[in-house]
């Protein structure tokens, strides 16, 4: 039976009275929600506020609620969805199901049958947040395991990290992107004092200077036009815990005003409010850029620089720790090949010398995409040079052919629809053919967007 929990809910339903009756059905049961009658309301609101679950008619006029469910799943990959549908319709709910909704409900409905839809949902985002959250635990407290080191460079930061780790000093985190900044921040929060409680991690550069300041400070009721409930922040919800600034140099003066006097005072107030908050918090921040440099152009505040800079750990990039590579490399061979059930041992002396001699722009985090998708296409028991693909290609240190650049989705979408369509679209047949398990074919199937069906009808016709 699901746990009654209380969340921020969005609802997208053009019947003004049937979405009146919900607002105040889901108030009464301690919910916040915001509402509104279109997807293009719902995509402002989207843009402007993060929500815990969306409920949305499917048929809303010039844009749907499938498309309304896309914009939010892009937005928030753990917002979950409540498509309502009529009675005629339910191919278009299992359609909506088969896109990432959690669940669908029917046209006429009870309200405590929507209610029950709501628990379950609720329910089932925090057990993904919790496993998420513990996996990660799990994971760091193996070094092996989550930050590879057998470079001395790398020994050396993790020394570092380790060192500063039990103390509350502000911590920079700088690097290329991809050599894994957000991986130390975690790193270092589970080895400190403030390991129970969560670490929260806000990109600064994937928000607008508005939703920014929103998110890291929370608003209070009325503070802007679609403010209609008040609001907790990151730094609030992170209390007794860390914060995780990335990308903190794409952070707007204003905001890094407001960021300088958590830091220096550990206080900060609401948007529409001028009632201060106390907070006992931990910041952690990382930047690509180059902050010495932003200072002097003017764009990054000094005294926050100097603030947010009492250590600095510079991460290298992989190209400059080679060492590293081939153990990355064995690591994430490991772990796809369980996930993906397959009986991959390793790599043959042909890929090891392509993975060693290739510059790795990317670094960590395009070594870990290039081995994930050369495990689930490749047919033998090692990895060969012509399953090691990249779209990174650079003279000799290529990947794949010299010839032209591979668009690796495309790749990957282009063999799986083949093979779906070798095996007359049964998908427990593509999936063996493809030597993965039909859970990891389905999973790949909704982030492609394949549509199966359509295509079995458009081969039949």
């Amino acid at each position: 039976m699901a746990v009654n929990l209380k969340g921020n809910i969005l609802v997208v339903e053009d019947n003004d009275s049937l979405r009146a009756g919900i607002k105040l059905y889901l108030e009464d049961e301690g919910h916040d929600v915001s509402e509104c009658q279109s997807g293009e309301e719902a995509f402002k609101l989207l843009d402007e506020e993060r929500f815990d679950l969306i409920i949305t008619d499917i048929k809303l006029g010039e844009l749907s609620g499938i498309e309304v469910m896309e914009r939010a799943k892009e937005l928030s990959r753990d917002v979950e969805v409540i498509v309502i549908t009529a009675f005629a319709t339910p191919e278009t709910a299992i359609r909506a199901l088969r896109l990432g909704a959690f669940d669908y409900i029917q046209k006429p409905f009870e309200m405590y049958e929507l209610l029950n839809r709501i628990n379950n949902a609720l329910s089932f985002k925090k057990y993904k947040d919790d496993l998420e959250y513990f996996r990660s635990v799990l994971i760091s407290n193996s070094e092996t395991d989550y930050l590879i080191a057998l470079s001395s460079k790398m020994k050396k930061i993790l020394r570092l990290a380790r060192k500063v780790a039990p103390t509350k000093a502000t911590v920079l985190i700088t690097g290329e992107t991809g050599t894994g900044k957000e991986r130390l921040a975690t790193f270092i929060h589970l080895n400190s004092p403030r390991a129970d409680n969560k670490i929260i991690k806000v990109n600064c550069a994937a928000l607008h200077e508005n939703l920014l300041e929103s998110e890291l400070f929370g608003h209070e009721k009325g503070a802007f036009t679609s403010a209609e409930k008040t609001r907790v922040g990151k730094f609030e919800a992170a209390s007794k815990g860390t914060i995780f600034l990335d990308e903190i140099g794409d952070m707007s003066q204003a905001t890094q005003a407001k960021v300088l006097r958590v830091l220096q005072e550990q206080e900060f107030e609401r948007l529409g409010s001028n009632t201060p908050i106390k907070v006992d918090v931990r910041v952690l921040a990382a930047t690509n850029k180059n902050l010495d440099r932003e200072v002097e152009l003017g764009n990054f505040r000094k005294d926050l620089f100097y603030r947010l800079n009492i250590i600095n750990i510079d991460i290298p990039p992989i190209r400059e720790r080679r060492e590293d590579i081939m153990a990355l490399a064995r690591h994430y061979v490991d772990h796809y090949s369980l996930e993906f059930a397959k009986k991959v041992s390793g790599f043959t002396p042909e890929a090891v010398r392509k993975l060693e001699r290739y510059d790795w722009p990317g670094n960590v985090r395009e070594l870990h995409n290039v081995i994930e998708r050369a495990v689930l296409l490749c047919e033998g028991e090692e990895l060969e040079e012509g399953d090691l693909l990249t779209s990174n290609m650079d003279g000799n240190r290529t990947f794949a052919s010299t010839e032209n650049e591979f668009d690796l989705k495309e790749i990957e979408k282009s063999k799986i629809i083949d093979a779906l369509r070798r095996c007359g679209f049964v998908q427990k047949s593509a999936a063996k053919f493809l030597g993965v398990s039909p859970r990891v074919l389905n999973y790949k199937l909704k982030i492609h967007k394949i549509d199966w069906k359509t295509l079995r009808k458009e081969l039949q016709e």
